[in-house]
């Protein structure tokens, strides 16, 4: 019995499995009725709602003929691409950006180039405009120059007339004779003997001893006061001054020696005539004279005579010029003022205060011509 009632509740369940089961399939039946049912007003509706028409089809071809074209060119277009060689494109733009970079540096150098040669042209012209003015003033000066020349000519002409009528003295002094100038250069090599003719007596002047003593000195001043320590200062030129200004030249039978400095910076002296110190007319026509002696010494191959006469000495030095000419000594000479005073740099490079840097554009000029110190 108790098997039977085992047996009866197996079948039971499988009704109720079948019985879901009929369900599951009768669910699914219905809806996929429905869903044919739905799919098919949709095509209906969509059939009935349908305006395409055969222009609308042919322009969709073409469009789809032009997409294809295009796909076609991005295919060539990708097959291009993968077959650039990268690392050669990259050596070109490096080639390329060093020629940019080159150019870019020429064009700095030019531009450069271009603001020196502004620069030098604005000099250029401003030094022409100094010169021009330079010359415009020469050119008044030598009217006014030749404006008095030719007063003084004619006063010279009414005073020689003055004289050709004047009756001339027995027993006057012999007559000087004054030959023509004829202003030229020394003779390549020659020396110079310095003549100063103040006083009414002649001066010569070593000038080349006493420069050296000088240089020697002022020397001694900036190394034993260690005045050149800094480059960039250069050398103070109010401590150099100071003592520059007390030195003493050992002796000299015809100067005396005056030491000063010129703006600041260039070391010079003064070279003062000694009160009747100099060779008169009288000791300069004797042949045993002490000054006659030192003149006989010069060599005409070797040396020339340069006077500076004041107006005081024009006879003084007639005579002196007349010894030079009968020793063959050429010899010119420069007038002066009667309150000049002879004076002369030191020489040997030394300059104070900072120095003056060089001109990075010197302008080109021609040698200059010999200066003419012979008449």
């Amino acid at each position: 019995m108790k098997t039977l009632k085992r047996y009866d509740d197996e079948d039971g369940g499988l009704d109720s499995l079948l019985d879901t089961m009929t369900n599951v399939v009768g669910i699914l039946v219905l809806v996929l009725i429905v869903t044919q049912l739905g799919v098919s007003d949709a095509l209906t509706e969509i059939t009935a709602n349908s305006n395409v028409t055969q222009e609308d089809l042919d322009a969709a071809k073409q469009q789809l003929a032009s997409l294809a074209q295009e796909k076609q060119q991005l295919t060539d277009q990708a097959s291009s691409v993968a077959s650039f060689d990268i690392e050669a494109e990259r050596e070109r733009l490096r080639r390329l950006k060093e020629t940019l970079e080159a150019q870019k540096k020429l064009l700095a150098d030019e531009s450069k180039k271009a603001n020196e040669f502004s620069l030098a042209l604005d000099r250029d012209r401003e030094t022409a405009t100094k010169n021009k003015k330079e010359i415009e003033d020469t050119q008044q000066k030598r009217q006014e120059l030749q404006a008095n020349l030719e007063k003084s000519l004619e006063r010279r002409a009414e005073i020689q007339a003055l004289l050709d009528k004047t009756p001339r003295r027995s027993g006057s002094a012999p007559e000087k004779v004054v030959t023509i100038p004829n202003p030229r250069p020394a003779p390549e090599g020659a020396r110079q003997v310095i003549l100063v003719c103040a006083n009414n007596r002649l001066y010569p002047l070593n000038l080349d001893d006493i420069r050296k003593d000088a240089e020697a000195k002022s020397r001694q001043i900036i190394t034993r006061q260690r005045l050149n320590l800094d480059p960039a200062k250069g050398i103070d030129p109010e401590k150099f001054e100071k003592l520059y200004t007390k030195l003493k030249y050992p002796t000299d039978d015809f100067f005396d020696v005056e030491y000063f400095v010129a703006g600041k910076r260039w070391p010079q002296m003064k070279l003062i005539p000694k009160e009747g110190r100099g060779a008169a007319e009288s000791e300069l026509r004797r042949p045993q004279s002490r000054v006659r002696k030192m003149l006989a010494q010069l060599d005409p191959e070797k040396f020339y005579a340069r006077f500076y006469v004041l107006p005081d000495s024009f006879d003084v030095y007639l005579t002196a010029r007349q010894v030079m000419a009968e020793q063959g000594v050429l010899a010119g000479w420069e007038p002066q003022s009667q309150d000049w005073i002879f004076t002369a740099g030191v020489g040997g490079g030394i300059e104070l205060g900072p120095q003056i840097p060089p001109n990075p554009n010197p302008p080109t000029t021609t040698p200059a011509k010999p200066a003419n110190v012979i008449d």
